[in-house]
């Protein structure tokens, strides 16, 4: 196995070529005025998936580059000044073009990062879902080590989609799909050499139409305190659905959003008390919708139907991650760059904050059939509000919004629920 290790001054030349914010003139012109670009990374071959770690004692971003080339990681020390660390190619253990989505978790004192891979049915790995490498070392990357593999051959065409989650019970999980069932993965059974690779339940979705393909395209998993549960939330074939993972075993269907304009859901994010969530769907123009799921939970209507808002920065456009932060909703819109809007009031939500991470508008309006180009991924890190946006040409962005200094449930008064997972003490109020 080769591995590119060194820092940032071995690795400007052929990788990266850094554009600090006070060198970017008439950079404001992309954006709002409350939007602060802190640093830019021109990221050769443009950055997939985007992944940073929590901890204020490890300042680590996890970049895939453009889908299939593998990972990168940087630090962000000095947010103005970021450096790569550590890179891996997945043509040095020859698994061609398969790499995809990343996330990170700690188990027991170490830190682990996670790359998806959906290969094709003729590799000889045809199967593999996930790599799992310990990156405890940081900052010294000679001792990033791969030291587990997934492979599921319920999922003969890997995983596309990652979440890692601290559960109520304590354990570290994996939720994983390429667009069948989703997956989870008990990691603490799988680093331990499990046979199974730590499986321990497979979600499907409660039914199927026939003009949508099965499966989910993306997963989320919170805790809801008041009630106790563990939920999934699952985007994919026939809209949205939420289920109870309290015992991940025996898991019970919660609610569903089935909306008219919605054949296969792309994505979904609660609010952190679990009341509304809003939703991505599977087709360019469509706006990201704001659905209450509270009667569906407590049994008034069968199913979601109906959203209360929506929210879209150009109708013509696409949608490609989100990052619920109350009240704000951090958005990789593609062409329209980062779009933050505010969601307090979820039946009427409006533009807080933008910025183009496109160098160029395109010539012509897209299309359905349009290719995807611009932002296509986001994260942010919770305890200082430092946003970082990937964009599929122009590389790795670290922004700062103006009255976003960070972001914590119980200042708002509401559960701590996010994508950021606390992994010493576990969920909100569990432990």
């Amino acid at each position: 196995m080769k591995h590119i290790l060194g820092w940032m001054a071995l690795l400007t030349a052929a990788f990266l070529a850094g554009t600090p914010a006070t060198a970017q003139t008439g950079a404001q012109t992309r954006g709002s005025r409350n939007v602060t670009v802190v640093s830019h990374l021109a990221v050769e071959g443009g950055v997939g998936a985007v992944e940073v770690e929590q901890d204020p004692a490890r300042p680590y971003a996890y970049l895939s580059k453009r889908p299939g080339a593998g990972f990168t990681i940087i630090s962000l020390a000095d947010p103005e000044a970021p450096q790569a660390l550590y890179t891996w190619d997945v043509d040095d253990d020859g698994l061609g073009t398969g790499g995809g989505d990343l996330v990170y978790f700690k188990l027991q004192g170490r830190y682990y990062l996670v790359q998806a891979f959906q290969l094709d049915a003729g590799h000889p790995e045809a199967g593999l879902g996930a790599v799992v490498f310990d990156v405890t070392g940081l900052p010294d990357a000679a001792t990033v080590q791969e030291v587990a593999r997934i492979h599921e051959p319920a999922a003969e065409g890997g995983f596309a989609s990652l979440f890692a989650y601290k559960h109520s019970d304590g354990r570290a999980l994996l939720l994983a799909t390429g667009g069948g069932a989703a997956h989870v993965y008990d990691l603490e059974r799988l680093l331990a050499g499990d046979t199974n690779h730590g499986h321990v339940a497979q979600i499907d979705t409660p039914e199927q139409i026939e003009t949508a393909s099965a499966g989910y395209d993306d997963v989320f998993a919170g805790f809801e305190p008041d009630t106790g549960q563990d939920r999934f939330y699952g985007a994919g074939a026939g809209g949205y659905y939420v289920y109870d993972i309290t015992d991940p075993a025996n898991t019970a269907l919660l609610t569903s959003i089935s909306s008219a304009a919605v054949q296969r859901g792309r994505a979904i994010a609660p609010t952190p008390d679990g009341r509304y969530a809003v939703a991505a769907a599977g087709y360019r123009t469509a706006p990201l919708r704001i659905f209450d799921l509270q009667p569906g939970l407590d049994g008034t209507i069968p199913r979601v139907r109906t959203a209360v808002g929506a929210w879209m920065a150009d109708w013509r456009n696409d949608y490609a991650a989100m990052e619920v932060r109350w009240p704000f909703v951090f958005v990789a819109a593609l062409d329209d760059g980062l779009q933050v809007f505010n969601m307090r009031d979820p039946v009427n939500p409006y533009t807080e904050a933008f910025y183009r991470t496109g160098e160029i508008l395109p010539e012509t309006p897209p299309t359905p059939s349009t290719p995807p180009t611009g932002a296509l991924a986001l994260d942010i890190r919770n305890d200082d509000g430092l946003i970082v946006v990937g964009d599929l040409e122009t590389g790795l962005w670290v922004f700062l919004l103006e009255a976003f200094s960070g972001w914590h449930g119980h200042g708002w008064g509401l559960p701590n629920m996010s994508s950021a997972q606390d992994w010493d003490n576990g969920p909100d109020g569990a432990r």
